[in-house]
């Protein structure tokens, strides 16, 4: 496999909260959009960078620039991850995420 070549498939997503019919606060996905990516390694230094922040990377994806919304959720393979930080690297974005306890059904 090339070095560069698109590897991960990943939803962005806009989560908002939004209260039901007896007022109770629900997590509503309100965008939702599908790209392709580069999963990356997470370097030394960036590392550090994440401790300095009180913030754990644990998967750095770099997408097109233009492809990337604003959004701070994504969704791989079935797991929800926060995205912590971004830079533009040329071209690209590189999206730095820490996991999250969001599962499916926390979602209306």
């Amino acid at each position: 496999m090339f070095p560069n070549a698109s590897n991960i498939s990943l939803h962005l997503l806009s989560i908002v909260s939004k209260p039901d019919s007896i007022g109770n606060k629900r997590l509503v996905i309100n965008k939702s959009k599908e790209v392709i990516g580069i999963a990356k390694s997470i370097t030394s230094s960036e590392y550090q960078t994440s401790v300095m922040m009180n913030k754990k990377f644990e998967l750095k994806v770099s997408i097109i620039s233009f492809l990337y919304d604003g959004s701070k959720y994504a969704k791989i393979k079935g797991s929800y991850y926060k995205i912590e930080r971004t830079f533009i690297n040329g071209q690209f974005i590189e999206l730095f995420m820490s996991s999250t306890e969001l599962k499916e059904e926390d979602f209306v």
